[in-house]
């Protein structure tokens, strides 16, 4: 198995005393099995995820779960923690003229990058390789995600977009 999946280890259930967890999904605890998310959250560090009840509804900047959809992900059976990046109708690309990622033109503000990946190195056999990435139109009712740690990611810049119907849990603070 690779290092950037998520080991699951369910350790805490239902509730958590919201009083609606059955509308808003309740919570559970997943442990970090790799480094693609690095600093955000650490390998092996246990994070509070909180389940989708019907369909994810999409939004930039969420730490999600998912399932692998298989093709380029791969046949994984353990989940997958990354950041969306972005959602359906847009277009992502890399990189401007400085280096950033950008959503319909704009450049995106990532103050929880900490290790990029370069610009234009070679691919590496288990990783994405270099940040640069032609522009993707995201299909809808899909998310495009990459992890934190861009260096050692494996994420949609080659693995490509994820349908919303894989993400099962995103992340609480």
């Amino acid at each position: 198995m690779r290092r950037l999946m998520v080991l699951l280890l369910v350790m805490a259930v239902a509730g958590c005393g919201d009083g609606d967890a059955t509308q808003t999904g309740a919570t559970e605890e997943f442990t970090q099995g790799g480094v693609s998310m690095e600093p955000t959250v650490m390998a092996g560090q246990a994070v509070t995820a909180r389940t989708v009840t019907g369909t994810y509804q999409a939004r930039r900047g969420d730490v999600v779960l998912f399932r692998s959809p298989g093709g380029r992900w791969g046949d994984r059976d353990v989940p997958l923690l990354k950041r969306v990046v972005a959602i359906g109708g847009e277009t992502i690309a890399c990189c401007d003229t400085s280096g950033r990622v950008t959503v319909d033109g704009e450049p995106l503000a990532e103050p929880y990058v900490a290790e990029d990946a370069s610009l234009d190195e070679p691919p590496k056999p288990d990783l994405c390789g270099p940040r640069r990435f032609a522009p993707v139109t995201v299909p809808p009712d899909s998310v495009f995600v990459l992890g934190d740690s861009r260096a050692r990611s494996t994420d949609s810049r080659c693995a490509g977009p994820v349908p919303v119907s894989s993400v099962f849990a995103v992340m609480v603070d």
